[in-house]
């Protein structure tokens, strides 16, 4: 579905975001608890997120009111990240781009592995990743989870 927890014996963070992506694609509270019923929905293969241009080759979608981030391929979902967008007074612009330029590394704003898609607006790693909007207008993701996007 989409949903990359990685192998593993342990309910780890990589494991807890994604979690918390199900959930957030799912409409439900807002934690990465995994409870039997999210349990039961994923080996069901229940719950996956539905790409709004299924027929747009290789991209990126991001869910402004599910606040994920989801890399297509083929018309499916291969990856899912919870994000954290633009807040009311700074919104997160919306439509169809191209990421820019790349910036490895931390910048002096502590933004962590930038993709840059329209005026200075990015997709990029931050300390605080809040399950809400409350960014800038740029795509927050978790520190953790930049270098695989």
């Amino acid at each position: 579905m989409g949903f990359v927890a990685g192998g593993g014996d342990c309910f780890n963070g990589r494991l807890g975001r994604e979690v918390l992506a199900y959930r957030k694609v799912n409409g439900m509270d807002r934690t990465s608890k995994a409870g039997p019923g999210v349990v039961k929905a994923v080996f069901a293969g229940e719950g996956g997120y539905q790409p709004k241009y299924p027929d747009a080759g290789e991209h990126a979608e991001v869910s402004l009111d599910k606040q994920v981030l989801v890399l297509i391929k083929n018309g499916k979902p291969f990856a899912i990240y919870p994000v954290s967008t633009g807040k009311p007074s700074t919104p997160t612009i919306t439509g169809q781009y191209q990421f820019y330029r790349q910036e490895p590394g931390y910048n002096s704003e502590g933004m962590y592995y930038s993709f840059y898609w329209h005026n200075g607006y990015a997709v990029h790693g931050y300390a605080e990743v809040p399950d809400y909007a409350a960014s800038h207008g740029c795509v927050r993701t978790y520190i953790a989870d930049q270098p695989r996007i």
